[in-house]
């Protein structure tokens, strides 16, 4: 009885947009579904490739900024974060109210950090979105799993809008010594200048090992290699693999030497020269060595649930995402 009774009240809430909240696509990289534009701190400016999601909890945001827009961001500076569709209409798909906390020097210029402070998204009716947000609280609360990042609704809430634009997933391999780590990942992106940033849960051991390797690669994931991907997730908890018992064959990067993946469609080797401790999670940024691309197949994206949903009601795609687990 209390079993159809929340289906049924799941099914009131939710109605047709009764999605996982991580769904997968395949799309050519870049995406070019979504914009992402930066505005409050002088002409709006298009951030879409120079940004990335560093942390979940608190939910941060990073970004390199050039020129005179620098001089406007003041500590606590209040900008916004908007997520449009990218030709057609360009239609706001939702915004982040951001607030400037610290910034972090490299030899490429300054990444500033930005906290959000509030959310709003727009894929769906308002009453639907509240309805999700409310449905999601109440399983946190009634999760009996115990979890290394806990979600507050305002996290949980961001994460719904940083995930209207979608993210690819990479594999992250690394050496240290005679032994080495592969893993997903998909809290990341390009500074631009030949920079690249990305963030990792702070409790598990992929984090210390890739900042004692100092130097790692990125591979690309074409689209129909997801599942190996995804299977690959319990490696954040582990220091290393034995890369003779992996599903798939691996062959040296060009420049570092770093075994990667024979499938990969894009390899980023880079060197780390900024480590900073943030809340849930590590940011790590990189400067870029060698970009080989491979393949220009469609990849590994992920998205949220409720863009997913968008896209749906305009037909753009069919309501059947798989689910994906969390990296």
């Amino acid at each position: 009885m209390l079993k159809l009774a929340r289906k049924t009240l799941k099914r009131v809430i939710l109605g047709n947009t009764d999605l996982p909240q991580q769904c997968t696509v395949a799309m050519s990289d870049p995406q070019s579904e979504v914009e992402v534009c930066l505005h409050g701190l002088g002409p709006p400016l298009n951030v879409t490739e120079r940004h990335a999601v560093v942390c979940a909890a608190p939910p941060i945001v990073a970004m390199r900024l050039d020129g005179p827009m620098t001089t406007q961001i003041k500590p606590g500076a209040t900008p916004l974060l908007k997520f449009h569709q990218r030709g057609g209409a360009g239609v706001l798909l939702g915004e982040l109210q951001l607030r400037s906390s610290s910034i972090v020097e490299t030899a490429g210029g300054d990444v500033h950090l930005f906290e959000v402070r509030s959310s709003q998204n727009y894929c769906l009716p308002r009453l639907r979105i509240w309805g999700h947000s409310l449905f999601n609280a109440w399983l946190r609360a009634r999760s009996k799993r115990i979890t290394d990042v806990p979600m507050t609704a305002r996290a949980a809430d961001a994460m719904t809008v940083f995930f209207i634009c979608p993210r690819p997933v990479v594999l992250v391999s690394l050496t240290v010594g005679d032994s080495g780590n592969i893993f997903p990942m998909n809290l990341m992106g390009s500074f631009g200048n030949g920079y690249f940033g990305f963030g990792l849960n702070s409790r598990r051991l992929a984090s210390s090992v890739v900042e004692r390797a100092g130097r790692l690669a990125l591979s690309g994931i074409p689209f129909e290699e997801a599942p190996v991907a995804r299977e690959l997730g319990k490696n954040h908890r582990r220091e290393a693999v034995d890369w003779n018992q992996l599903p798939f064959r691996v062959t040296p990067s060009a420049a570092l030497g770093i075994p990667v993946p024979s499938f990969a469609s894009r390899v980023r080797e880079m060197e780390i020269e900024a480590v900073r401790q943030l809340g849930s999670h590590t940011l790590f940024v990189a400067r870029i060595i060698r970009d080989e691309r491979r393949s220009d197949s469609p990849q590994f994206f992920m998205i949220h649930g409720l863009y997913q949903a968008w896209r749906h009601s305009t037909s753009r795609v069919p309501l059947d995402a798989p689910i994906v687990p969390e990296l």
